[in-house]
């Protein structure tokens, strides 16, 4: 690979690349800690981008390298750019399906890096902090787009004869069918992710936030979780309450207990938990006209216990959009405490 411009673009990302890592080196206890805010979440996604796509990439080049040698031929050059990369080798030692798979490791490489990291967000219970969810799914959409959308297009625009145009043109069009209908599933399917509110919910609920048609939001999962789960929904009031209560207890740091109460005046989800010395809960009550959110926190030691109304949602609300405002009255009622609280209303309990 020239000198080239691509090149010269990779080093000056370096540069900023070294800049993030002084940040982070600078602050990595408040970035990563469970109070994710908004100036933690620039700085994450700019560590996605900056820190972790030049690892992918020297293990990209290193996926074409080992499969050369895996079939028997030598490395014959290789390069590094932290952004960009190259490894040259005698074609002539290689048959075209050999070729083929030679190119097509490094994007196989991608895949396994993005399928690992979002595994890790969606499936390690505990789950992880909210800062590391954000991280790890930024870094996935950004590796993906860039190895099956970005990088194929400058491919096969300018002609420089990288991965994508010997995978499409090696000569074996069985086995670039193939990678090409893989290609399109996995677009696919980060489109769906995409597009999906049942996904958006739990992207919630592991990175918190707003929903809303973007990839990521603020939440604070980090240790252990436990739900009761509530009664056997008998309407979909019920049901939705219920799949409300299940989806914000999964993403929750600590043990939630979770309930459901038939009132005179509608069905009662309580969400409690216990941090910061204080037992703290979440009242969602569905009414015919309103869900209406109460917060209540008491404190050891003998501070004043606190009630306190945190707003209404419709009651046509859906379950991921329930799901969301729960999330964020229980953040508030987290971070309430004993000196704050003497300051706000106490106008008792909810209904």
């Amino acid at each position: 690979m020239d000198f080239g411009p691509f090149i010269i673009i990779s080093l000056l990302y370096g540069l900023l690349a070294i800049r993030c890592l002084w940040q982070l080196a600078h602050s990595w206890r408040p970035t990563f800690d469970r109070q994710f805010t908004p100036a933690d979440r620039m700085l994450v996604d700019q560590a996605a981008f900056f820190v972790l796509v030049p690892i992918s990439v020297a293990l990209h080049e290193m996926g074409h390298a080992v499969t050369i040698k895996l079939l028997g031929g030598t490395v014959e050059g290789w390069g590094y750019y932290g952004f960009a990369g190259w490894v040259g080798f005698d074609p002539s030692q290689f048959t075209a399906s050999e070729r083929i798979l030679i190119a097509a490791a490094g994007t196989i490489v991608n895949l396994l890096l993005a399928a690992i990291a979002t595994g890790l967000v969606f499936f390690k219970r505990p789950p992880m902090r909210a800062a590391f969810n954000e991280l790890l799914l930024q870094f996935s959409f950004i590796s993906l787009l860039n190895a099956l959308i970005l990088y194929p297009l400058l491919d096969l625009l300018t002609g420089m004869e990288g991965d994508w145009s010997q995978m499409y043109f090696g000569g074996v069009p069985a086995l670039s069918a193939i990678i090409l209908a893989v290609q399109i599933g996995v677009i696919a399917f980060m489109f769906w992710i995409w597009k999906s509110p049942a996904m958006h919910a739990r992207i919630v609920a592991l990175t918190g936030g707003a929903s809303g048609g973007q990839w990521t939001t603020v939440s604070r999962p980090g240790r252990s979780v436990r739900a009761a789960k509530p009664a056997a929904p008998t309407d979909p009031v019920h049901a939705k309450l219920a799949d409300a209560a299940e989806r914000v207890a999964s993403g929750w740091p600590v043990p939630i207990e979770s309930g459901i109460q038939q009132r005179h005046d509608g069905p009662m989800l309580v969400l409690s938990w216990t941090a910061g010395g204080a037992q703290r809960a979440v009242l969602a009550l569905a009414r015919a006209d309103a869900i209406l959110l109460t917060g209540v926190a008491h404190w050891s030691g003998g501070a004043t216990p606190t009630t306190r109304p945190l707003g209404q949602e419709p009651p046509s609300i859906d379950a991921d959009r329930l799901t969301l405002a729960l999330r964020l009255a229980m953040e508030r009622v987290d971070a309430w405490s004993p000196a704050a609280a003497s300051a706000m209303p106490n106008p008792g309990p909810v209904g």
